[in-house]
């Protein structure tokens, strides 16, 4: 796993990827997966679902259910799905200005379901690693810096 883990790493980091390069938008569908996962996964092991949601990778937080689904994540899936039934029809406002507004606007009950939701994702129901390892693998050909 560890292989795996530092390939992923390098591949975030590969100056020709265009991860963080270009907006979200131009991103192939595979790119969009992988800024998905990774950001997810960085964030909330940092500072869970509260601050996933406030900095800007929360900006694509209405994608990442698909692209866990995408990569077979459907733990980490509908537990991202719970985390976003915190905003009003279950997506977080793309904007970041209104979604930081709304996060620090939560109620003590949201804060402490988020916080649940927390302990949860660090279990780790799915290898998120292997996983997206072997999406990225299996979808090279979409991704920009790979060779």
């Amino acid at each position: 796993m560890e292989d795996k883990n530092k390939y992923l790493i390098a591949l975030s980091e590969n100056p020709v990827a265009q991860f963080w390069k270009v907006p979200y938008e131009k991103l192939t569908a595979a790119e969009k997966v992988f800024v998905s996962v990774w950001e997810l996964e960085a964030e909330v092991n940092n500072g869970g679902f509260h601050q996933y949601f406030f900095n800007s990778s929360g900006d694509n937080a209405k994608y990442c259910v698909s692209a866990l689904e995408r990569i077979g994540a459907m733990n980490a899936a509908a537990l991202v799905r719970q985390a976003n039934s915190v905003f009003e029809n279950g997506e977080p406002p793309v904007d970041s200005e209104i979604r930081q507004s709304k996060v620090e606007s939560f109620t003590e009950e949201q804060k402490n379901f988020l916080d649940q939701l927390d302990q949860k994702f660090f279990k780790y129901p799915d290898k998120l690693t292997e996983l997206l390892y072997d999406f990225v693998m299996k979808n090279r050909g979409e991704i920009r810096g790979l060779n």
